[in-house]
Formats: structure tokens, sequence, C-alpha cells
């Protein structure tokens, strides 16, 4: 597949999740956890197949309509530990038809993992990056800290303003 059908193929499956799934699920004021959003796309299509950036956050605000993530949490490891870890997975799931990206070649993966990182440079009060290399229960731990503190902030700011429609969404990656 070329690297512009890949982008328009992530960027319309987005607008149709956000349509159907996310935007009525804020409206009700819930919260709303994702695997990957615009980030991911920034880093895999735009740094990872070399696709021009601003054309991909011209996409991404369309696709997303404008919903951003309020935190984003960024499981980082070194570009091969991550592969090998990919790679291990899905042998255990048995799902090694999934790896379209795990057979990419290291200085792709070189390049995603430098453009999270470059997100999170530009963004470090939204991107919090977690070195995964501590170990599953610290990394837990980090990521429940952020989390129940933006539970409290979220429960403060719902029961002094009363917003029913307040934004929040996150994106986790690994």
């Amino acid at each position: 597949m070329v690297p512009i059908s890949e982008l328009l193929l992530y960027e319309a499956a987005r607008a149709q999740h956000v349509k159907e799934v996310i935007e009525p699920f804020l409206k009700k004021g819930g919260i709303v956890l994702c695997d990957r959003f615009r980030d991911a796309t920034l880093a895999y299509q735009g740094y990872g197949r070399k696709i021009e950036l601003k054309w991909i956050e011209r996409l991404n605000h369309l696709s997303s309509q404008g919903i951003k993530p309020d935190v984003t949490f960024l499981l980082d490891c070194p570009s091969d530990v991550g592969l090998k870890r990919a790679l291990q997975r899905n042998r255990t799931l048995r799902q090694e038809n999934e790896e379209r990206f795990e057979k990419e070649k290291i200085q792709f993966h070189r390049r995603v993992r430098k453009g999270y990182l470059a997100i999170a440079k530009k963004e470090p009060h939204r991107v919090k990056v977690i070195d995964t290399r501590e170990g599953e229960d610290k990394v837990f731990e980090k990521i429940r800290r952020i989390v129940d503190e933006l539970v409290v902030r979220s429960s403060e700011f719902k029961s002094t303003f009363r917003n029913p429609c307040l934004r929040q969404a996150g994106e986790f990656r690994n």
C-alpha cells in the first residue's frame, strides 16, 4: 500500500469513529480512552512514512472534528526493544497477519519513535513519556497516578462549571 493511501484510510476510519462513538460519548460527559489517535498518525505516517506533517495535521483536525486528547501516554522504549515486544505479542496472540508495521526496517521504527518524542517535546503538558524499561508495575503506577490526578481535576472542574460536554480523550501507545 502506498503511504498516502494508508494515511487517508486511517483518517477516514478516524472520522467515522469520532462521529459514531467518541463525539456522542463526550457529549454525555464520558471519558474516552483510545489505543491510538492523532499522534499515532503524525508519528507513523508523518515521521515514519515521511508524509508532510502539515498535511497530516490538517487531516487530523478534520477527521477528529477538532477533538484532541487531554493527555497522551507515550509508553517509550528503544525501537529494537519495542519491535521485539510487538513481534512476541503477535505470536502469543496468534496475530502474525497483523505484522505489517513490524515488517518495516528498524530505521522506520526509529523515525516513528523520534516522531513521538518530538510531539512529546512540543506538548509536554499533554504527552506523558513513560519509560517502559522500568517494568510493568512502575509503568502502571505512573499511569494510575496521572489518571487519578486528571479524574480529581475533572471532578473539580465539573462541579465548579457544571459543563456536561467536557472534552476528554486519552491515547495509549506501547
